[in-house]
């Protein structure tokens, strides 16, 4: 009889879900509150690195009761979860409105270089902030891009959507769903695997080269 043991996969699967906010603002002074909470959070973590975030530095930093953030912020994870997604969404607002803004003439090679030098930077950074965190939401992530849960917001594809848009000419692949679908999921699933595990490669300067080729390839070949 064979001694060959054999791991059989978990019936259940158990991810960590990145904690979240306890409840959005909604009057004005709320509002003030909670911008003020994130705009103190992002100066700590930048200035001096996430374990320097603290509920009393938070605190003493923003002017806010501790009862207060505790009203919104149960954890300082979930202030830190909350900053990212912000940040995340600023990185897309910007992509967007730099590519509108690219002169006539410029070539869809450009574009897709543009959008990698806001998105691979900006993942490197978080990296550096908060490994952990940025572990854990890419698990959580990557189970929703693969639709294996459903999150409270779904993905959208903008940033190529956004290139798609801006140089018609230039993309003239027979099924512009196939690859919009290719290279939506390269966009995402490509950085993610470098920030968790070759973190370096997201600011060598081959890198955006390497990923724009794949990017254009799959955007133009007819």
């Amino acid at each position: 009889m064979s001694s060959r043991k054999y791991h059989t996969a978990p019936d259940h699967l158990h991810i960590e879900v990145p904690a979240r906010p306890r409840k959005q603002p909604r009057q004005e002074r709320s509002l003030k509150l909670v911008d003020a909470l994130k705009t103190a959070g992002w100066e700590i973590l930048e200035k001096e690195g996430r374990e320097a975030l603290s509920l009393e530095r938070l605190s003493v930093r923003a002017g806010v009761a501790v009862s207060s953030i505790y009203e919104y912020y149960p954890t300082m994870e979930s202030l830190v979860v909350a900053i990212f997604d912000d940040f995340r969404a600023e990185a897309r607002r910007r992509l967007v409105e730099d590519l509108q803004r690219l002169p006539p003439g410029t070539k869809l090679f450009d574009g897709i270089l543009l959008l990698l030098r806001i998105g691979l930077p900006m993942l490197h950074k978080w990296v550096q902030i908060d490994r952990e965190l940025l572990v854990k939401s890419s698990q959580y992530d990557e189970l929703v891009r693969l639709d294996v849960i459903k999150p409270e917001q779904y993905w959208t594809s903008m940033a190529t959507d956004a290139l798609m848009e801006r140089f018609p000419d230039e993309v003239l692949v027979r099924d512009k769903a196939k690859a919009r679908f290719m290279a939506f999921h390269t966009i995402l699933a490509l950085p993610r695997a470098m920030a968790l595990m070759r973190p370096e490669f997201l600011i060598e300067p081959d890198t955006e080269l390497l990923m724009g080729r794949m990017l254009y390839v799959l955007l133009t070949s007819a």
